[in-house]
C-alpha cells in the first residue's frame, strides 16, 4: 500500500509532554513519528480522536522545547495517538523544521 501524504513523516524517538487544553494535568509520552503538520505518540494516558491539546516536544538537539500551542488528536488506538498541529507561533514553526532537518541527517547518516 502506497501512503500519499502531504507532509513527508519522519521517525524519531522523543520525549514528549502534553494535556488537554482544558486541563492542567500534563501527561506524558514518546513520539515516533513527526512532520511538519502533525506527529505519532505512543502513551500509557489514553486521549479521545477530536482531543483538543497543547504539546510540549522535548528536542534535544535543539536545547529548548518546542510548544505546539494548539493540536487535534485525530485518532487513538492500543496506546498511540495521531495530532494534527493547528496552531503554534512563528519560532516555534522555525525550530521544528530544524528539528526535522536535524532528524533527516540522522535517519540518513548512519553514525
Amino acid at each position: 500500500m502506497i501512503e500519499c501524504r502531504e507532509y513527508p513523516r519522519i521517525p524519531v524517538d522523543m520525549r514528549v509532554f502534553f494535556s488537554s487544553t482544558n486541563k492542567t494535568d500534563i501527561r506524558e509520552g514518546t513520539i515516533f513519528d513527526l512532520s511538519t503538520r502533525g506527529c505519532a505518540v505512543t502513551s500509557m494516558s489514553s486521549v479521545q480522536p477530536g482531543s483538543a491539546v497543547r504539546i510540549l516536544i522535548r528536542a534535544t538537539d535543539l536545547g529548548s522545547p518546542i510548544t505546539i500551542e494548539s493540536a487535534a488528536v485525530r485518532w487513538s488506538e492500543g496506546g498511540e495517538f495521531g495530532v494534527e498541529f493547528l496552531g503554534l507561533s512563528e519560532i516555534d514553526q522555525r525550530r521544528l523544521h530544524r528539528l526535522l532537518q536535524v532528524a533527516t541527517t540522522h535517519q540518513t547518516c548512519p553514525s
